[in-house]
């Protein structure tokens, strides 16, 4: 049951950050944030893309794992799954 809210919600939150994401207060970008990772560890292809932006983003992969223990146990999972490395495993 917990899979199918967390995908419900993360969908939600990627439709409607993407929607927001012009405006000028970065709402949009907040939500689109947190809907892929509430997606990436069910669906193969957000991983592969917060994988590659980790990649491309170093600074962003750092934060990621430097405070990985602070956010719930979904989130960890989504850290965990895209980490960049992990690229050949796809």
């Amino acid at each position: 049951m917990l899979p199918i809210f967390h995908q419900l919600i993360g969908g939600v939150l990627v439709i409607s950050g993407a929607i927001l994401t012009p405006t000028p207060i970065p709402f949009g970008l907040i939500m689109l944030t947190v809907g892929l990772a509430l997606l990436a560890p069910y669906m193969p292809p957000v991983q592969a893309l917060v994988r590659r932006i980790r990649r491309n983003w170093p600074n962003i992969d750092r934060s990621l794992r430097r405070h990985r223990d602070r956010f719930p146990p979904v989130i960890r999972t989504t850290i965990d799954k895209t980490h960049p490395d992990m690229a050949a495993a796809e």
